[in-house]
């Protein structure tokens, strides 16, 4: 039951952007051990994980959704917060910035900013994202998710896919949600591994580039209009992942 519970509680902070599973998992005290099960393909005895994770994700994006509905700016403003506090813990531990940094850094943001067109919405519109795409994000953004300070949900907001995802949720889209969801289980069985090898090889150069990636993508967040509502939303999502993105090193050390 508490394994459960702790999936449940992963899954519902894995919908917010800027919000890191590896550190969650590293405050909930597993993620060790899950990386090495997941190494070594042993995933049966984490199937109440799984099970209150996924549970948490439809309960989080059902939420999400209904936020972003019918309260798009303040929604969108608090997402933002949290999506560019979360740099600070992508870029934590690592040197400082000196040209090639910059550069890389740099090129990441125009990545972003080019792959994020549209600002998010989630309108009574038909969502007819490709079923590869829905794979390819759910597989990366999945992956990406296990290693500590980087938020996986990230990567679906610089694909462009995030509110779409959130769309299937609330509409209740049985077949998009199960394509991506297979996305996601091949990302964490065949690529976290090969992705957390890469990542400790060139973890400035990956850090960097992501941090920039993040940056640009955050256009899509910014709220239609400013008011003091939204400005407290944006702040109150930025305090919170900025305090939470010290703490992944320190709880696991």
């Amino acid at each position: 039951m508490l394994y459960l519970l702790k999936g449940i509680i992963l899954g519902l902070i894995i919908v917010f952007p800027g919000m890191s599973g590896g550190t969650v998992l590293i405050i909930l005290g597993i993620y060790e051990k899950i990386i090495y099960d997941i190494s070594k393909l042993r995933l049966r005895q984490h199937w109440s994980l799984v099970t209150g994770a996924l549970a948490g994700i439809f309960a989080g994006g059902m939420i999400m959704a209904y936020l972003f509905t019918f309260y798009r700016n303040m929604t969108a403003a608090f997402l933002l917060g949290l999506l560019l506090a979360s740099i600070k813990a992508v870029l934590k531990g690592l040197p400082g910035p000196n040209t090639m940094r910059r550069i890389i850094l740099v090129i990441g943001f125009a990545a972003g900013f080019l792959m994020a067109i549209e600002p998010l919405d989630l309108l009574d519109k038909s969502r007819n994202v490709n079923a590869f795409l829905l794979i390819v994000g759910g597989a990366i953004s999945s992956a990406t998710m296990l290693i500590p300070g980087v938020p996986g949900s990230s990567v679906l907001i610089a694909m462009g896919i995030y509110d779409d995802v959130l769309f299937y949720l609330r509409e209740l889209e049985f077949f998009p949600l199960a394509v991506f969801v297979v996305g996601c289980l091949l990302g964490i069985m065949l690529l976290s591994k090969m992705l957390a090898q890469i990542y400790d090889t060139h973890r400035i150069t990956i850090s960097y580039f992501f941090a920039g990636l993040i940056a640009g993508s955050s256009r899509v967040l910014f709220p239609i209009s400013w008011d003091v509502t939204v400005v407290l939303a944006f702040l109150a999502g930025f305090v919170l992942v900025w305090n939470l993105g010290g703490k992944s090193e320190d709880t696991a050390s």
